[in-house]
C-alpha cells in the first residue's frame, strides 16, 4: 500500500490510497468467496454457484463490494501511515477496482493542532455575593405584591399602582381612527370594559400611566402615545397616536400586613420569612457568582486562542443547537414563520456558537491531559472550568 496526503482546507486532509496487486487480489478473493457463500442462482443450489457465473450475473455488486471492502481495510492503515489523527470520515471518492491494483482517495477531517494557551494564573476577580438589606425588602415587597387581593375601591378613590382597573380607549392617528388604519389591531385601537392592571408591561404604558390617578367614571382626553419603530401592527411603526380613555370601575390592591403576609406564605413569623428569603436570596447570589466566574474563565480561555476547528464537528454540534432551539420554541409556544423569517441569522449565529464551543471543548480537552484531570465527558468541562479557577488570581 502507498499513501499520500494533501491539506484541502480547515482541518481537512485527502488521503490517496493506491494497493498492489496481491492486496487487491486478497480483497478481491474475500468478496468473491462472500458471493459464492451466499449468492443465489436460478438452475443451482446456493453455494455451488460457479465463480464465472457470480462474475458474470454481479458485476455491478462485486465491483461495488470490492471498492468498499478496499476502504474498510485500508482506509485505516492509510490513516496511520500518514500519521493523520483523524476525528470524521467525510467522503470517499476517485474509486479504482478495474485495473491491477487499486486505489481510492479518502477525505477526513483530523483534529487541530494549537498551542495551549496559559491556563494557571488568570485574573479572575471575586464580585460581591453579600445580600443587602434593600435587597431583602424590595424581594419581601413583590413577595406581598404576589399575595396581594383586591377589593371594590370606595367613591372618590384615585387609581394607583397596582389597582386593578377597567377602562374604555380608543386611539387615533393623524385624526383618524386606528381600527380604520389596521383593523387587525384592535387590541391597541380601542377597548370596551377593559381590564388591566396598572402595572409596568400590563397594556401601553402611556395608558397606564393616564389612568393613575383617576377616579371612577373620570375621562381624559388627547392621551399622547407613539408606537415603536420596530415591532409595532402594521401601518403604525413610529405613528403618534392619541387616546381618549375612561376609567369606569376601580379594584384597589390591598398588601398584606407582616403577620397575614407571613401565613399565607406557610412562615412561623414574620421574621423567619425575612430570614428564609435572605437565605434563599443568598444562595441564588452565590451560585450566580459561580457561574460569573466560570463565563469569565471561559471567556479568557477562548481569547487567548485561536485555530481552525472541524467542520464536521462543527456542523454536528450546529444541528444539535438548531434541534434545541426547535423543541423549546415549539413548547413556548414560538410560531415557526419566525423561524422561516429569521433563518439565514439564526443558521449564521448558530454556526459562530458551534464553532465556538467545538474550540472550547478542545482547549478543555487539551487542559485535562496536560493536568491529568479525569472525568466522565458530562463532566469534564466542569473538572477542568474548575481547576482554572482555583489557580486564579484575584
Amino acid at each position: 500500500m502507498k499513501t499520500s496526503k494533501k491539506k484541502q482546507g480547515k482541518c481537512r486532509i485527502e488521503l490517496k490510497v493506491t494497493l498492489d496487486a496481491a492486496e487487491k487480489a486478497e480483497i478481491v478473493k474475500s468478496v468473491e468467496r462472500e458471493f459464492l457463500r451466499e449468492a443465489q442462482v436460478p438452475g443451482f443450489r446456493k453455494g455451488k454457484v460457479p465463480i464465472e457465473v457470480i462474475r458474470k450475473n454481479f458485476a455491478g455488486s462485486l465491483k461495488q463490494e470490492i471498492a468498499t471492502a478496499m476502504v474498510r481495510k485500508f482506509h485505516p492503515e492509510a490513516v496511520k501511515a500518514e500519521e493523520v489523527d483523524e476525528v470524521a470520515l467525510v467522503g470517499v471518492k476517485e474509486f479504482d477496482v478495474e485495473g491491477e491494483g487499486g486505489s481510492f482517495t479518502v477525505i477526513v477531517d483530523e483534529r487541530p493542532t494549537f498551542k495551549l494557551p496559559t491556563y494557571k494564573g488568570l485574573k479572575i476577580a471575586d464580585a460581591d455575593a453579600t445580600v443587602k438589606d434593600a435587597e431583602v425588602d424590595e424581594q419581601i415587597g413583590r413577595l406581598r405584591a404576589a399575595y396581594a387581593t383586591f377589593e371594590d375601591g370606595k367613591e372618590g378613590e384615585s387609581a394607583a399602582d397596582g389597582d386593578y382597573v377597567q377602562i374604555d380607549y380608543e386611539g387615533t392617528v393623524g385624526g383618524k381612527k386606528i381600527l380604520e388604519i389596521n383593523p387587525e389591531a384592535k387590541i391597541v385601537a380601542e377597548g370596551k370594559g377593559f381590564w388591566t392592571q396598572l402595572e409596568e408591561g400590563r397594556f401601553l404604558p402611556e395608558i397606564l400611566d393616564a389612568v393613575k390617578g383617576m377616579k371612577a367614571g373620570e375621562t381624559k382626553e388627547k392621551v399622547a402615545a407613539k408606537f415603536a419603530k420596530e415591532g409595532a401592527p402594521e401601518g403604525l411603526a413610529g405613528a403618534k397616536a392619541v387616546y381618549t380613555v375612561t376609567l369606569k370601575t376601580l379594584r384597589r390592591r390591598v398588601l398584606p400586613d407582616d403577620a397575614t403576609l407571613a401565613e399565607k406564605a406557610k412562615a412561623e413569623s414574620f421574621d423567619k420569612l425575612k430570614a428564609s428569603v435572605r437565605e434563599s436570596m443568598e444562595r441564588a447570589k452565590v451560585e450566580s457568582e459561580k457561574r460569573r466566574r466560570e463565563n469569565e474563565a471561559v471567556e479568557l480561555l477562548l481569547k487567548k486562542v485561536d485555530f481552525d476547528v472541524p467542520a464536521t464537528q462543527v456542523e454536528s454540534t450546529m444541528r444539535g443547537m438548531l434541534s434545541e432551539m426547535a423543541q423549546r420554541a415549539q413548547l413556548s409556544g414560538i410560531d415557526a414563520s419566525y423561524f422561516e423569517e429569521n433563518a439565514e441569522k439564526i443558521r449564521k449565529d448558530a454556526a459562530e456558537s458551534a464553532e465556538r464551543q467545538v474550540r472550547l471543548w478542545y482547549v478543555i480537552d487539551a487542559i485535562a491531559k496536560a493536568e491529568k484531570i479525569e472525568a466522565s465527558d458530562n463532566e469534564i468541562g466542569q473538572k477542568v472550568v474548575e481547576f482554572v479557577l482555583a489557580n486564579a488570581k484575584k
